[in-house]
């Protein structure tokens, strides 16, 4: 799959999941708008069946009826004289009402629906312009009641801003005033209710996000490890063909009449043969460790050597390549105990290994320097260069299979890209750690560290 293939995918598969989450937080809201409403509803219904309460234990009604009784021929004029008498504030408004009372009922009527929320409740007087009742409490005025209270400015502006109002005592002439109800934690109350679907909802979205997250990183990992393997069969292909070719090269050139009459020639080219074979034998046998480190299908011949012999075996192996390039190996062993439990053939290799990559990744004139040091129960060993270094990006896969380093426009780097695997595995066999220092450009570092072997 192109890369132009895979972000298209992901862009598809992004764009289902936010219409997913836009789909789900409509339903969520609409599911907090429709109780909304419903609850709305039921609050007016409540507040016209307080109105209707009160009206009953009106003190006036009282009053109305013995006007009534005088004269039937004189009711219209009698009624309109009462509710003169009203509005003149013969019947004010906070004298009609009684304040716990009113408590009460309301008190009832939200138990009776089942609505478990902090409320507050007032009696706004049209004349006076101001809440006479707040709480079940008279408000106080100049020269006021006997019963006062002060609950506080916000809660009445709250209230008189509020939706849930009901005129009482609706006569001719209008209402003298209304009922208000405010419900500080509504918005708290209506969300809590569909809080189970909010949290289920939130839960199948990340548990999208987390599939969706997964998908794409194999994606990118399966692309990454499609590259990199058929990197790797090029790079073995360009390995093998060489020597074949000079395997091919060779035994022609033995055949040739002119070359079997002479001896040291027929020699020379058999060597050329056998060095070789030798070359592809070892690369085969690079990939045969990997996959039996891969299976766990090894077992490592433990013995205390003397690491220091080992370095020294390798500097001497690889010394001639690297003064073929006019460079320089620098050792520094300054550690005062060498002895490991360790497979010497691995530990050679491991060895051998970081000092190739060094000499390879050095572009001209390699400059290597081997260190080791006692740190604590612990051997240190560092392989340091001054080639061509790694970016961040690089360091975090240089220890994966069939992984090399871009080197830019130096083709010279031959390998498949397993020695460092093979060297991290091998560390990590011996039960040691293996460390990595890099900047792009200035050079690699790698330190090893080794347990010392314990003195009988």
């Amino acid at each position: 799959m192109s890369r132009r293939a895979i972000w298209i995918v992901i862009g598809l598969m992004a764009l289902a999941l936010l219409g997913t989450a836009i789909v789900q937080w409509y339903w969520i809201n609409w599911s907090v708008r429709l109780k909304e409403e419903q609850f709305n509803e039921s609050i007016i219904a409540a507040l016209h069946r307080v109105a209707a309460k009160l009206e009953k234990h009106d003190p006036s009604l009282s009053f109305t009826t013995n006007y009534l009784l005088e004269s039937w021929n004189e009711a219209q004029k009698q009624i309109e004289l009462i509710d003169r008498e009203i509005r003149l504030q013969k019947f004010p408004l906070e004298k009609r009402i009684d304040p716990l009372f009113l408590r009460k009922i309301i008190m009832q009527e939200l138990e009776d629906m089942k609505f478990d929320l902090d409320y507050s409740f007032g009696v706004f007087d049209n004349i006076k312009n101001r809440m006479i009742i707040l709480n079940g409490y008279y408000q106080a005025d100049v020269g006021g009641h006997t019963r006062a209270s002060d609950p506080g400015i916000s809660i009445e502006t709250l209230l008189q801003n509020s939706e849930y109002e009901v005129a009482l005592f609706t006569s001719i002439s209008g209402s003298p005033g209304s009922l208000k109800l405010f419900f500080p934690t509504k918005q708290t109350w209506l969300w809590r209710s569909v809080w189970p679907l909010l949290a289920l909802g939130l839960m199948l979205i990340l548990m999208i996000v987390a599939c969706f997250s997964y998908v794409v990183i194999v994606i990118f990992r399966q692309k990454k490890l499609s590259e990199i393997k058929n990197d790797f069969v090029n790079n073995m292909t360009h390995e093998f063909k060489t020597p074949i070719a000079t395997i091919s090269l060779a035994s022609d050139s033995i055949t040739s009449p002119a070359i079997l009459q002479s001896p040291d020639k027929i020699k020379r080219f058999v060597d050329i043969i056998k060095q070789e074979n030798r070359r592809m034998l070892s690369q085969v046998d690079i990939v045969l460790q990997l996959s039996l480190l891969d299976k766990h299908d090894f077992k490592l011949n433990l013995n205390v050597v003397e690491l220091h012999d080992i370095i020294n075996q390798a500097v001497a192996n690889i010394s001639l390549q690297v003064q073929q390039r006019e460079g320089l190996i620098t050792t520094h062993l300054d550690a005062l105990n060498s002895s490991i439990m360790a497979d010497p053939v691995h530990m050679t290799n491991i060895i051998y290994n970081l000092l190739d990559n060094a000499n390879k990744y050095s572009p001209d004139k390699p400059e290597i320097t081997i260190q080791t040091r006692n740190k604590g129960p612990y051997l240190e060993i560092a392989v340091s260069d001054k080639g061509i270094g790694m970016s961040r990006d690089s360091q975090k896969l240089v220890f994966e299979k069939f992984y090399r380093v871009p080197t830019g426009n130096i083709h010279n780097v031959k390998g498949f890209g397993l020695g460092l695997s093979y060297v991290k595995a091998m560390v990590i066999a011996h039960n040691g750690k293996v460390e990595l220092q890099s900047e792009l450009g200035k050079g690699s570092k790698f330190i090893l560290m080794f347990p010392l072997a314990q003195s009988s």
